[in-house]
């Protein structure tokens, strides 16, 4: 059984036992399916056994950690907060975030300035700093287009949408995070400029897959 999958089911477990926070109540919870022992062994596919076809022919794949299924209320989730705006729910994660990624320097996947100036934040550092984790503010965005509005082939092949800030230093290991892996195409792109730029050890983490 992975570790990470076992970490997941023990903060399940955690936040059942708790009261209902202000954010999201205990029904809320157990709503959000904890991604079960049987995924890849790289990118935390669901119900996959061993590694899946799409990591078998990447040469060098990123590792990859996730929590939960990106199932249908997390979509309603996602809906009302990211898309309607509803940032008091940034703080429903916190003891997810806090538990996963403590002690580990983070890039959030960032949102490019007119993405930005519509929403109003960036829902992936709203994250962050609702769990009080620090992250370093590394990568530019220069793509608009939403990539829910995308095919998966059109994600697979688009250019890297990221650049790296001026002067920005960069560590020899970091995790990268991004609120939903869907392709992995947007956390490759980012690791691939980080790993480039001369950080050594990138893995990737995401809420949702």
């Amino acid at each position: 059984m992975s570790q990470y999958t076992d970490t997941s089911i023990s903060i399940l477990g955690y936040f059942l036992s708790r009261k209902p926070r202000e954010t999201v109540c205990r029904d809320c919870w157990t709503q959000f399916d904890v991604i079960s022992e049987t995924h890849c062994q790289i990118c935390y596919k669901p119900d996959i056994t061993g590694t899946c076809n799409d990591c078998q022919q990447v040469t060098n794949p990123i590792p990859h950690r996730a929590i939960f299924h990106y199932n249908e209320f997390a979509k309603f989730y996602f809906q009302t907060y990211k898309f309607q705006g509803d940032f008091r729910l940034r703080s429903a994660f916190n003891t997810v975030l806090t538990s996963s990624l403590k002690k580990q320097l983070i890039v959030p996947i960032p949102v490019s300035p007119e993405r930005l100036q519509t929403r109003g934040f960036n829902q992936v550092a709203g994250f962050l700093s609702s769990a009080k984790l620090p992250f370093l503010d590394l990568l530019i965005k220069n793509e608009a287009s939403h990539q829910s509005l995308k095919t998966r082939t059109e994600r697979l092949t688009s250019d890297n949408p990221f650049t790296l800030k001026d002067k920005a230093e960069i560590p020899d290991k970091l995790v990268i995070i991004d609120d939903i892996y869907t392709t992995g195409a947007t956390l490759r792109h980012a690791a691939s400029l980080l790993k480039n730029a001369g950080c050594a050890h990138v893995s990737t983490f995401s809420l949702f897959r």
